[in-house]
């Protein structure tokens, strides 16, 4: 959204209204978590109610969705939750970087193929238990929390380190979009 106002010009135009431009900011960032939290609630609810079929349904002997706790639901509920801020800050501060959709995109294709590599690391992994260390390092955290949920092998101290993580990560990056708003360089370069 922010490459495409700046593309169009309209991004000048509201960098004049009388408010901070890292309130407005902060406000596009807010806009965009909320409408990717509400598709991520619903992505989740997708899975959670198809988690029985996947799991083989009511064949013999076909493991139970029951099986998981709704703590261990609300656990994988919190780790995608925080991700998801983690991505839209990131996206947004890309797209604040580039001159237009075209070049935002471009800028964000290595970044989702990356993500699609730590994400299927976790189906290598053969050792159930990680070091803490690895709750730290954001979008990997993820994968391997909700691979110990998943697995019934999780810390809940890993979960906790990853959230926070996550929302710190998340937060750093809406001070970096707050900080390249206030830049005319950044904002107006061509």
């Amino acid at each position: 959204s922010i490459a495409g106002e700046k593309e169009r010009g309209t991004i000048a135009t509201l960098l004049i209204t009388p408010i901070k431009r890292s309130e407005l900011a902060i406000g596009k960032i807010a806009a965009l978590s909320l409408t990717s939290l509400l598709g991520g609630l619903c992505s989740f609810l997708g899975v959670l109610l198809a988690l029985p079929k996947l799991m083989g349904g009511e064949a013999m002997g076909a493991v139970d969705a029951s099986v998981y706790s709704m703590g261990d639901y609300a656990m994988t509920l919190l780790v995608i939750l925080s991700t998801i801020l983690v991505f839209v800050s990131l996206i947004a501060v890309l797209s604040a970087l580039a001159n237009s959709v075209k070049e935002a995109a471009s800028l964000v294709t290595p970044l989702m193929l990356l993500i699609t590599v730590v994400g299927v690391s976790g189906m290598f992994s053969e050792d159930a238990s990680v070091s803490l260390g690895f709750f730290f390092i954001p979008v990997y955290n993820t994968v391997q929390c909700i691979s110990g949920v998943f697995s019934m092998s999780y810390e809940p101290i890993g979960i906790l380190i990853t959230v926070l993580v996550n929302v710190l990560t998340a937060g750093l990056f809406a001070l970096l979009l707050s900080y390249l708003f206030c830049s005319e360089k950044v904002m107006f370069k061509k």
